[in-house]
């Protein structure tokens, strides 16, 4: 038996440190590839800086002007952010930046807006899932189908928040417990990366009202050069 104090004590400290390491939860890394909506999704969210300020009553919740086909649909709001506009302002860029509003309307894109921020009766509880599906430009995402850059809301016990999704937090038995997502929030005053564990684990997330949704990933267009390509050497020349 190890009677030396010091020795003992560095003990003590080891086998802490070991039962802490052991009881740490698990926040997995963001694997995406680079070229699926995920990844540019959080490209884009991470584009804008932390912080800046969480202000949620009597504004509008972004920190750039929304405009589509000439119109305004949000204005900025003087400081801050909170989550459903931060979360909607993601997904504006995302979508824009692959044409998913192409032959949408200002007032289905305004319509939109709104479910996003759970603004009617219908979509009070799902939000974004319902914006998505009623634009008929995106879908509803399985917890077990989880990606990286997905997007969603959850309700607490006392309160709900939008957010994009950066992966699950597990057990040692790789049982889901919380979930690590960016957002606009109080806790990171304005935009920030945050963690929350669900009921039961310490948490007040309640993982029945925690849902996931994804934009539809629009069909490859034909590669021209590769169609020129293959075409005679006759019709290649013939316009130039």
């Amino acid at each position: 038996m190890n009677t030396n104090p010091t020795h003992r004590f560095r003990d003590v400290l080891f086998m802490l440190f070991v039962s802490m390491a052991v009881a740490c939860p698990t926040v997995h890394a963001e694997e995406t590839s680079d070229t699926d909506f995920g990844q540019q999704a959080i490209r884009i969210a991470r584009g804008y800086p932390d912080g800046g300020g969480y202000i949620w009553k009597g504004s509008t919740g972004v920190c750039e002007t929304l405009t589509f086909a000439g119109q305004t649909l949000l204005e900025k709001q003087p400081v801050g952010t909170y989550c459903c506009g931060y979360t909607l302002q993601v997904a504006f860029k995302l979508a824009q930046n692959h044409g998913l509003f192409d032959g949408k309307t200002y007032k289905q894109v305004k319509q939109f807006q709104i479910e996003w921020y759970g603004s009617t009766k219908e979509t009070a509880e799902m939000q974004c899932t319902l914006a998505m599906q009623h634009l008929g430009v995106g879908h509803a995402v399985k917890h077990d189908d989880a990606r990286p850059g997905d997007f969603g809301n959850f309700w607490r016990t006392k309160s709900g928040h939008s957010v994009i999704f950066l992966n699950w937090v597990t057990d040692d038995d790789g049982h889901r417990i919380g979930i690590h997502y960016r957002s606009s929030q109080s806790k990171t005053d304005g935009i920030g990366d945050r963690t929350e564990y669900f009921k039961g684990h310490g948490g007040e997330v309640d993982p029945e009202r925690l849902y996931l949704c994804r934009f539809n990933e629009p069909e490859p267009k034909p590669d021209d050069d590769a169609d020129e390509a293959d075409a005679p050497k006759e019709r290649r020349g013939a316009n130039r």
